[in-house]
C-alpha cells in the first residue's frame, strides 16, 4: 500500500510507500516537487505521524489548506491495473 498526500482544493497530491526512507522521500519532493514541510522521522510514514503529532496537519504547497492523508486503496490500485490491461 502506499500513503497519498491528497489536497481537497487544489489536487496537489505526492504519493509513496510507507516505508519510503525519507531520504528518498526528499529528494523525490525535491526533484518532481511539491515539497511538503514534513517532519522528523526515518520512513514517510513517521514523517507524516511525527507532522500530524506536532502541528495536528500537514499543509498544501500549492494553496496552504490541510491535505488528506489516506492509504491508496486496493480497488484504487486494482483499477489502474485493469485500465492498463
Amino acid at each position: 500500500m502506499q500513503i497519498e498526500l491528497l489536497c481537497p482544493c487544489c489536487s496537489c497530491r505526492f504519493v509513496a510507500p510507507p516505508e519510503t526512507s525519507a531520504d528518498d522521500v526528499m529528494e523525490r519532493m525535491f526533484r518532481d516537487g511539491p515539497t511538503y514541510a514534513l517532519g522528523d522521522g526515518e520512513t514517510f510514514e513517521d514523517m507524516i505521524f511525527s507532522t500530524l503529532t506536532e502541528r495536528g496537519s500537514i499543509t498544501c504547497p500549492e494553496c496552504g489548506e490541510p491535505v488528506n492523508v489516506s492509504e491508496e486503496s486496493l480497488g484504487r490500485l486494482a483499477m489502474s491495473m485493469l485500465e492498463r490491461w
